[in-house]
């Protein structure tokens, strides 16, 4: 939706023309790149082709960074060039490197036929040298990169802080449902050892924007390789110091429990495989890097989302049976409101 403060490129740029003085240098140049980029002008090409700096040739005191801006058309299917005077850095001006007397003399000769090239020639070496300032202005702020380059230079340090490499995240990659700035927000919290049960809240909660408790020491049956069953005659065991009967023993440090909701119908379904939060949720605690961790996810339900079960091949309304389907005759009414599941790996 347009927001009451944008404004339309044309109409920025008659307030750059007018009053270039108002901005300082920097922003006036991260202007100038995001215009030239919705223009479908890239970075480097915005350098080489339509921004070009040249010299003061004013002596006096500076007011601002800017002296001047102004556009020059280049034909009707040509890029326009963008002219930019600073006042504050330079070959020639009042802050210029060069001795005074040299801008004095450019000042003199401007406008003399014979003297034209005098002055562009001065514009070319410095022109770079300018332009290279700005990239070095920006180099370690976070912010200008995405504002000039659409492009996160700290997403890729932030996304290894917490263990993950950038190209983990978009389609057929590991992480395909979360976006690889849900990592690096988080990264400081994902690199924390051990993990807290009120930090999983927190991320799964946040993330989701759904109340999230967890209970700990939910337990589990873990099943006993065949190799190391207690097996008379082969294993040797001793009654007391690691004898078992049987194939499984119970474990309480095995599973944790995923209290998620209230939810409504619609978002009952998104966490319900194959849907979308389902694959989202699978995802986000595999960031937490916790493997020997099961996660048990119990959905609770609001009462508009248990209805009778209605038998019915077509329509939104359809049940799964085993996932959202109860046996009552009153909407709002179940002896078990919720949905359980165990938050499988290999679950679509």
């Amino acid at each position: 939706m347009q927001t009451t403060k944008w404004e339309h490129a044309a109409v920025m740029i008659e307030r750059l023309l007018a009053a270039p003085y108002r901005y300082s240098f920097a922003q006036l140049l991260n202007i100038l790149v995001r215009m030239l980029r919705r223009q479908g002008i890239p970075y480097p090409q915005a350098f080489n082709q339509v921004l070009r700096f040249q010299n003061s040739v004013s002596l006096a005191f500076p007011a601002s960074e800017i002296e001047s801006m102004q556009v020059e058309s280049i034909g009707a299917a040509g890029t326009p060039r963008i002219h930019i005077t600073p006042a504050f850095i330079g070959l020639l001006g009042a802050n210029g490197t060069l001795p005074l007397h040299d801008t004095e003399r450019a000042a003199a000769r401007t406008g003399a036929a014979a003297d034209e090239s005098w002055k562009p020639f001065i514009d070319l070496v410095s022109n770079r040298a300018i332009g290279l300032f700005y990239e070095a202005w920006g180099k370690y702020r976070v912010e200008h990169g995405l504002d000039t380059r659409a492009r996160d230079d700290l997403l890729p340090l932030l996304a290894a802080l917490g263990g993950l490499r950038p190209t983990s995240f978009g389609p057929a990659r590991p992480f395909e449902s979360i976006p690889a700035e849900v990592a690096a927000f988080y990264a400081g919290l994902l690199r924390t050892r051990p993990i807290a049960a009120s930090t999983v809240e927190r991320v799964l909660g946040e993330y989701f924007g759904i109340p999230v408790r967890i209970e700990e020491f939910v337990g589990a049956w873990d099943p006993i390789p065949a190799r190391i069953r207690s097996t008379l005659g082969v294993t040797d065991p001793t009654l007391g110091h690691g004898a078992a009967l049987g194939g499984r023993t119970w474990r309480n440090d095995l599973r944790v429990r995923l209290h998620i909701g209230p939810l409504d119908e619609e978002q009952a379904n998104a966490f319900l495989p194959p849907g979308r939060a389902h694959a989202a949720l699978k995802e986000m605690v595999s960031l937490f890097a916790v493997p020997a961790v099961q996660y048990e996810v119990t959905l609770l339900l609001s009462k508009p989302c248990l209805k009778p079960l209605t038998l019915r091949t077509k329509g939104q309304d359809r049940r799964r049976l085993g996932w959202n389907s109860f046996l009552t005759g009153t909407v709002g009414k179940a002896s078990r409101p919720e949905i359980r599941a165990v938050l499988a790996a290999n679950q679509r």
